[in-house]
């Protein structure tokens, strides 16, 4: 299953600590969680920073152990975090003009 990730974060949050927490989830073995796959992983250079995360996850529950391994690790990291299960483009084209 396909899930999209939002998120902003903290403006008070520095790159330093961001690669420092992605490290540490990573090197801890929690970051992806079991059963997800990382397909993409964007940031901008805006600030505060912003980016998307493209997962393929088992199921929601190990959505929600990835989401849950950041915001515990570091309460107040992400100042808005929006996941939801998603599709390609081209699949909900064809879902609509099937109707």
């Amino acid at each position: 299953m396909l899930f999209l990730s939002y998120w902003e974060l903290n403006e008070n949050i520095t790159p330093k600590d961001i690669v420092a927490l992605a490290s540490e989830l990573m090197e801890k073995g929690i970051w992806p969680a079991e059963g997800t796959e990382v397909l993409g992983f964007y940031t901008t250079t805006d600030v505060p920073i912003w980016g998307i995360t493209i997962e393929e996850a088992d199921s929601v529950e190990s959505i929600l152990k990835g989401a849950a391994a950041w915001t515990n690790a570091k309460p107040g990291f992400f100042k808005v975090l929006r996941v939801s299960p998603a599709m390609t483009a081209e699949e909900a084209i064809r879902i609509v003009t099937e109707m």
